[in-house]
């Protein structure tokens, strides 16, 4: 039977233009796509290759890239990454010293050892940022990347302008435009400044690795933001609530419902984003009822 590849429409053989798009049938309808799919980003020879580039995608914030066995050879393994990951990631390999040409051109396994590269200054840029890290990760607030960029670069600028005012200081002192410090002090003063302007190179590198998926990251928050206020009202959670529950035991488990339901439509969406924008949509709920 032939089919409108616009609307749908199943028509009685011997129609051949749909009377209400006015195109052209089809025998069969094509098969539909999920959008939301993951793809293939790049294959690779083996899966120790695809750890490691793995391992360099998620240093740059990446949160949906994943490494899966070779479905079509025998051997190596793919990377697989959400859609809208998927440029942020070309971008990343883009940004390798060793890539001179076009990235969708080149044989992915000959970056590796950029990547391993890459991976060792990474590893060492983090060590340098322990504290900084470990508190973040154990925080249960989930951070935008918006507001982590903002902040790096507010503090980046922050730190080089004082670096550079108290070099300045330091040169000035040495050059006998100014008397104030003895050498003891312009060594100490120096050093200090020194790390300061270290420090503020470093978060704007740091920033500019974010920069690239911040605004990625707000057309996928919008999205679900979106969906959310079109799918979760008060009589859905009403629905969820359970009479014979304590108020306190139905914030939870109502709580853990819409966060489900947010996580299937984006699965590859963040929790702890999705759980503070739940936790807003119930307490709006509350404050109704």
């Amino acid at each position: 039977m032939p089919w409108c590849p616009k609307c749908k429409n199943e028509y009685i053989e011997g129609i051949t233009t749909c009377t209400d798009c006015g195109v052209d049938l089809v025998d069969e309808l094509p098969k539909e796509t999920d959008p939301g799919a993951p793809v293939i980003l790049c294959r690779l020879d083996t899966e120790e290759t695809a750890e490691k580039f793995l391992t360099y995608l998620r240093y740059g914030g990446l949160e949906t890239v994943t490494v899966r066995p070779a479905e079509d050879r025998e051997t190596g393994a793919d990377l697989i990454i959400a859609p809208f990951e998927q440029d942020a990631a070309i971008n990343m390999f883009a940004q390798l010293d060793t890539v001179e040409e076009d990235i969708t051109e080149i044989n992915f396994s000959d970056l590796l050892p950029a990547v391993e590269k890459k991976l060792a200054e990474l590893e060492a840029e983090e060590a340098s940022h322990m504290f900084s890290d470990l508190r973040t990760e154990a925080s249960s607030v989930y951070v935008k990347k918006k507001d982590k960029y903002t902040d790096l670069k507010f503090s980046g600028i922050s730190f080089l302008v004082f670096g550079f005012i108290g070099a300045a200081v330091v040169i000035a002192n040495q050059l006998e435009f100014i008397n104030f410090f003895n050498e003891f002090s312009v060594l100490i003063m120096a050093v200090v400044f020194v790390i300061f302007i270290a420090v503020g190179i470093s978060s704007l590198i740091r920033a500019r690795k974010l920069k690239h998926i911040v605004s990625e990251e707000e057309k996928v928050s919008n999205e679900v933001i979106s969906w959310i206020q079109s799918n979760i009202n008060d009589e859905v959670i009403a629905d969820l609530v359970d009479p014979e529950l304590s108020e306190e035991d139905n914030y939870f488990a109502v709580h853990e419902k819409l966060c489900n339901m947010v996580m299937e439509q984006f699965p590859f969406f963040n929790r702890a984003y999705a759980e503070e924008l739940m936790d807003e949509q119930y307490n709006n709920y509350c404050e109704h009822n």
